[in-house]
């Protein structure tokens, strides 16, 4: 009897199925694999637009950065303040140019005496990792003086122009990279 170089039909069939059967899983794989990672951008990119320090710590694509800003008051730091048990907020300086700033929740403790005190914030995106009390010697000249541009556009001090800008997007937003200079003299 001659064998048949083709397979039978019933061979073929139970071929196909299996094939069928590998590329729905390989398919269906794939696919998690995408949602998942589609997930997981939206999860760091939500932490990092609503100022989630927790998401920002683990987030591979931001870098670490250092900002500065002045101390506030002892009331306003002090750990034995019930409604914020010691954590503040406020706009942090993260380069000289004065066009990147990050509004950190923190806590430093009290000034331990240091004459007129700074906090340095070793951050990345909300997440502040390390925070320091320095001293204004310690600190550029030009942070200090983006610091004081940023105090008068939000103290409303200065001419009419800094009066007239829209100052909301500083009490709702997380990051500004506006230079602050240039609308305090504008």
């Amino acid at each position: 009897m001659k064998k048949d170089k083709e397979p039978s039909l019933a061979t073929q069939i139970d071929h196909d199925v299996k094939l069928k059967s590998r590329y729905r899983r390989w398919t269906f794989g794939l696919g998690g694999l995408i949602v998942l990672a589609l997930v997981s951008i939206g999860i760091l990119c939500l932490g990092y637009y609503k100022g989630i320090g927790t998401i920002d710590r683990f987030d591979p694509f931001l870098s670490y950065k250092v900002g500065y800003t002045k101390l506030p008051s002892e009331k306003e730091i002090s750990p034995n303040n019930k409604a914020t048990n010691g954590y503040w907020t406020a706009w942090f300086t993260d380069n000289t140019m004065g066009n990147e700033w990050t509004k950190l929740t923190l806590t430093t403790g009290l000034n331990p005496g240091v004459k007129d005190p700074y906090v340095m914030a070793y951050h990345k995106g909300s997440y502040v990792k390390v925070a320091r009390i320095v001293p204004r010697t310690y600190i550029n000249q030009t942070y200090v003086s983006n610091l004081a541009a940023l105090d008068a556009l939000l103290n409303h001090k200065g001419n009419t122009a800094t009066n007239n800008h829209d100052l909301k997007k500083y009490k709702t937003q997380i990051y500004i990279s506006d230079t602050v200079q240039q609308l305090v003299t504008e």
